[in-house]
């Protein structure tokens, strides 16, 4: 593990009026992301659902950059990283994240830019990727998802549930199944409703289910056992 991950540690950020402060459960080590605004929150609700993640850092760390000749700091707001076998969304392993509202992006991107590309340059030395978020991207409909997804994920799952599901979705000859035609057969096995619904639910947060998340989730919603897919990924990488 490189040491700059050693810099994920989180700072409490005090209280301000001009933006909206707290702290949000995750599923993470930290148990806790502290945010300093709606935006900031809405985003990690979404990036908590990315599969292959492996942890996420809220002010992760202070870069000490030189903009334009002059020596500055700069503490962006995010990072994630992802396990060394997954997928990488954004081409690198760990990347970190400004979030920023468009129109604030817009108003004062010629203030903004030469910092944002400094810390880009600072940390693609360091094999870190950044990127620039604003609510055009963060509110969507897998967003969306994810504000349902987020406090089933975070419970505990039942082994013996996990099991089941595991045994339904890996049926031979069925690739996939409904997420309501799941849920009647874990009710059939004796779950409440509630209990039925809510484990789907944790199972797609956390990838063991797979779904198109940029779709309203509902009880039409096709799932997949997540190494069915990665067995059919693979089939057509050879073909």
């Amino acid at each position: 593990m490189r040491d700059d991950r050693s810099l994920s540690m989180t700072r409490i950020i005090p209280p301000s009026h001009r933006s909206i402060t707290g702290s949000l459960p995750t599923r993470f080590p930290v148990r806790q992301l502290h945010y300093e605004s709606k935006l900031e929150r809405d985003f990690l609700i979404l990036l908590e659902i990315e599969p292959g993640l492996e942890t996420i850092a809220t002010q992760p760390v202070t870069l000490d950059l030189v903009i334009e000749g002059r020596r500055r700091r700069y503490t962006p707001d995010v990072m994630a990283t992802w396990w060394e076998d997954a997928l990488l969304p954004y081409g690198r392993a760990q990347v970190v994240f400004e979030v920023k509202p468009y129109s604030i992006l817009k108003r004062d991107y010629a203030d903004l830019a030469p910092k944002y590309h400094a810390a880009r340059q600072h940390l693609a030395a360091q094999g870190i990727g950044f990127r620039v978020v604003t609510d055009r991207t963060i509110y969507c409909t897998r967003q969306a998802n994810a504000v349902l997804l987020g406090p089933a994920m975070r419970r505990p799952l039942s082994s013996d549930i996990m099991t089941t599901v595991r045994a339904i979705m890996t049926y031979p000859g069925v690739p996939h199944r409904t997420f309501g035609e799941v849920k009647k057969l874990l009710m059939a096995d004796g779950l409440l409703r509630d209990t039925a619904h809510q484990a789907l639910l944790h199972l797609l947060g956390i990838g063991y289910l797979v779904a198109d998340l940029s779709l309203v989730i509902s009880d039409t919603t096709q799932m997949r056992w997540w190494t069915h897919l990665v067995a059919e990924e693979a089939l057509v990488e050879d073909s």
